[in-house]
């Protein structure tokens, strides 16, 4: 077979591209089920496909049967049985990297004066992720055929003709809506990562690059949010029937172990919509989500109460929320493991004050001085200096709110991160005292924004919703600023002959 001939297989066959250059092949179809997954695959029934119809997994031999039906919507696109666009809404560790990669390479290959476009709502994901995984892949190949490309930062150019053959990658903002526009000619494909939080805008402007025939389009990414395009191409009917849509669950991926399941399962919780948007390639519940994309922190059945006077049970955590004076309350919450509640408010007060107070609440409950935190903002900003004069060895902790998460892939900043804390604690039993400290948590909303970061909702807007600050909300939140465990069952110390937690934690 010349290699004319080899070209016209390879541009209708993705798949025997892959196993020529990289040799790799699908995982092996189990023969009782060949038929019925050729009628799936024929008829675009992507969703009655399971991972039991598959023979085990080989790395190194393999592409996953989740990358191997990927591949076979894209050959049903170009030989005119599917549509030309496909939406796939996965779960982390479904190989979407290695599976862009290699189409990327073969796209450019396969097609004169290729032109791909390639975006994400991240340089991170973009630049660190999927354009050095393409430089992976691109290392992988046979020297002869790699020798035809020339892998830079941003751009692949093929050597023959770099300035109209190439594969370029751009960061999707909402300021800068070309990111995948401006591609034109007979062969396009346009690849859009992290779908869910690019703008509509930026897929308006690329509608001019799809108009030509061999015009292609993928989407890719995790669920964020019930509302956006990519949402669309699998919920809304209209839109619905110019896709091609898979969906991809991490539990069947044979790329995910068991203990990152378990991890994941332990971390957010199988009923969470985290873990159905990570894990099980779904969107969020819509009925949880407001017409803008706030979703409710937790909701009420979620949270437990107990009545006042319950002691405390061993190592226990204090958050203050500072104020000065006008509506806003400086507040003091106390929180063991198993309960949280507020010991103190003061509707007047200045960094002295504070410092006193704090102080006092040290001595009085014998806190360690680490365990105590401070936001450090407005009059707060001077407490711990405050208390050092008090007393040289008693250093707080003081923290921002604006400061970077220790969790940076899933968090905007620490006061998300916190806040997050405070729902994982609740979900795992612990409980609150009084309906005020309720109505805070419960007032709390965050969205998705780009690269898959939670952001919580700002606290001007909580006040303007809420008719107040969330100042006990927000003192709760401080006691989790050390205490990273949210498990009411974790092993640290207990004090001794104290009442155990079903003896006295029953709620009201």
């Amino acid at each position: 077979m010349n290699q004319v001939e080899l070209i016209k297989i390879y541009r209708q066959k993705p798949i025997e591209f892959i196993k020529d250059i990289w040799k790799l092949t699908p995982q092996s179809i189990k023969p009782e089920h060949e038929e019925e997954i050729n009628i799936f695959i024929d008829n675009g029934l992507w969703d009655r496909i399971r991972e039991e119809y598959f023979q085990p997994f080989i790395k190194g031999k393999n592409i996953t049967w989740q990358q191997f039906l990927v591949f076979k919507a894209l050959e049903r696109s170009l030989i005119g049985s599917g549509k030309r666009r496909i939406s796939i809404v996965s779960g982390h560790k479904c190989g979407k990297s290695s599976g862009v990669a290699m189409t990327v390479l073969w796209f450019l290959f396969c097609h004169l004066d290729a032109q791909v476009g390639v975006t994400a709502t991240t340089g991170d994901q973009l630049h660190d992720v999927l354009w050095k995984e393409l430089k992976l892949w691109l290392d992988r190949m046979p020297k002869e055929i790699s020798d035809c490309y020339e892998w830079q930062t941003g751009y692949v150019r093929m050597k023959q003709r770099p300035e109209t053959w190439f594969a370029r990658a751009r960061t999707a903002r909402k300021e800068s809506p070309e990111a995948i526009a401006g591609l034109h000619g007979e062969n396009v494909l346009i690849i859009g990562d992290e779908a869910s939080g690019i703008e509509d805008i930026i897929f308006r402007s690329a509608e001019g690059s799809l108009a030509s025939v061999n015009s292609i389009i993928i989407l890719i990414g995790n669920g964020l949010k019930n509302t956006g395009y990519f949402y669309q191409t699998h919920n809304d009917d209209k839109e619905k029937s110019k896709w091609q849509t898979l969906s991809f669950n991490t539990e069947e991926s044979p790329l995910a172990t068991k203990d990152y399941i378990e991890e994941m399962q332990d971390r957010w919780g199988i009923e969470s919509d985290e873990y159905k948007i990570r894990v099980l390639g779904k969107f969020p519940s819509t009925e949880s989500m407001d017409d803008i994309g706030w979703i409710p922190l937790i909701t009420d059945k979620d949270i437990r109460q107990v009545s006042d006077g319950i002691p405390f049970v061993g190592r226990t955590y204090l958050g203050i929320d500072p104020a000065g004076e006008g509506d806003d309350l400086c507040v003091f919450t106390l929180r063991d493991r198993f309960q949280a509640r507020v010991i103190e408010k003061l509707s007047e007060s200045n960094d002295k004050i504070i410092a006193k107070k704090t102080y006092d609440i040290i001595k009085r409950y014998e806190l360690q001085p680490q365990d105590v935190t401070v936001f450090n903002f407005g009059i707060g900003a001077n407490v711990s200096a405050e208390l050092l004069l008090l007393d040289h060895t008693c250093q707080i902790n003081a923290v921002n709110e604006g400061d970077r998460a220790t969790d940076e892939e899933s968090f905007l900043n620490i006061r998300m991160e916190l806040v997050w804390r405070i729902r994982q604690w609740l979900i795992r039993g612990g409980a609150l005292v009084g309906d005020e400290i309720k109505r805070d948590v419960l007032g709390y909303a965050y969205k998705w924004i780009k690269g898959g970061r939670k952001q919580l909702m700002q606290k001007h807007e909580l006040k303007r919703r809420m008719g107040r600050s969330p100042d006990r909300g927000d003192s709760l939140m401080a006691t989790f600023y050390t205490d990273i465990s949210s498990d009411i069952h974790s092993n640290y110390p207990i004090i001794q002959n104290q009442p155990t937690q079903n003896d006295i934690y029953n709620p009201i």
